[in-house]
């Protein structure tokens, strides 16, 4: 069986490395030049954290990453609204990790043989011959394979090529990434919740600090960090300070939030997964979890050697509910973060942990039976 995975971002890497731990033969294509880094940092739970060690690669993460065992949840001014201890929800499952998000796709490239990705080529059309699928690169080229992966983000183009007009949805949510230095005041995941936005600090390291501010887009202007300082500057510490120091010219990632509904997004020989088949809000940081869930349970299914066809509504079956679950989740925690704040924080005052566990724990359970 021959693989084609067109993408190189968390997706499409896991999936090669899954594959090729299952000796199956497989090539990645990637359009841009190198490998994409878009946000940042990067904060994988419990889940993900397994899916790696299924990867063979937990111990290589958790040796660059910054151990998370608690979430803490603030208001704008300070006061503490909720304080959980993640690592009793996760203890059986795996550690919650943070790191920079070049750190973790410098490892899964490093797992692979280095002609396994081929950057600056793209797949621009696929079509299906019999028992195989074709697929035609931007310089021209056609070969045949068994199975065509869509791993390549968001507003993948092979989604509308394949499925036809499927545009991702804006949920009106705009957000900034960056890395900062450590300055001491955080040692663990901290949000600080204002009027309609969002100012997060995460520790990737003794030294460095992601932070992620998020906003509703009509407020976001032009997405600058003089906006950003405006809209942040006077929340309290240990987070708005951070803020208020920055320079405007500091190099930050900015994005308007989409959602692809989960659905069956599985054709003759493809086959969607991560963001480009279900991206949400990045509310429940699961983002990069489920990409490296569909990793793992797609190169399990594939290696059974059973028709594509059975392997791919298998595959379906096994993902459905937790990718919905996880979109499911982010609506309704999106939902609260930006509505009333009054009603907001007494929620997490009072049913923070039970929420937390409630929401988290279907997560917890084995990817397939």
């Amino acid at each position: 069986m021959k693989i084609l995975i067109a993408g190189a971002g968390i997706a499409g890497l896991s999936a090669a490395r899954a594959l090729k731990m299952k000796g199956v033969e497989c090539e990645v294509v990637e359009r841009r030049e190198r490998p994409p880094t878009e946000g940042a940092g990067i904060f994988l739970l419990g889940n993900a954290a397994r899916a790696l060690g299924d990867l063979g690669l937990l111990e290589q993460v958790r040796a660059v990453a910054y151990a998370i065992a608690r979430q803490r949840i603030l208001s704008s001014s300070g006061f503490v609204l909720n304080d959980v201890r993640t690592a009793d929800i996760w203890k059986d499952c795996g550690p919650c990790l943070a790191l920079s998000r070049q750190s973790l796709t410098d490892i899964l490239h490093a797992s692979l043989e280095p002609s396994t990705v081929t950057y600056g080529l793209e797949v621009v059309s696929t079509a299906s011959r019999g028992d195989k699928g074709t697929a035609r690169f931007s310089n021209g080229q056609e070969k045949e394979y068994d199975l065509v992966v869509g791993a390549a983000g968001v507003n993948t183009p092979l989604r509308t090529a394949v499925f036809g007009p499927s545009a991702a949805r804006q949920i009106d949510i705009s957000c900034w990434r960056l890395v900062v230095r450590n300055n001491g005041e955080i040692d663990g995941w901290t949000a600080m919740l204002g009027n309609g936005r969002t100012l997060l600090g995460i520790p990737i390291s003794e030294t460095e600090t992601y932070i992620y501010a998020d906003c509703r887009s009509n407020e976001f202007g032009d997405g600058s960090v003089n906006v950003m300082k405006r809209l942040f500057s006077s929340f309290a510490g240990p987070l708005g300070p951070i803020v208020a120091a920055l320079d405007p010219a500091t190099a930050v990632h900015r994005a308007v939030l989409q959602e692809v509904p989960a659905q069956r997004w599985i054709a003759d020989r493809h086959v969607l997964i991560g963001d480009a088949a279900h991206a949400s809000s990045p509310s429940m940081a699961q983002g990069a979890g489920m990409a490296i869930e569909d990793a793992v349970v797609l190169a399990e299914l594939v290696a059974k050697d059973d028709p594509m066809e059975g392997i791919l509504q298998e595959f379906y079956e096994a993902r459905i509910g937790r990718v919905a679950w996880v979109q499911k989740k982010s609506r309704a925690r999106d939902k609260l973060r930006t509505g009333s704040s009054t009603i907001r924080n007494a929620i997490l005052r009072l049913f923070g942990d039970a929420l937390y566990r409630r929401t988290y724990e279907p997560l917890t359970r084995p990817l397939l039976p």
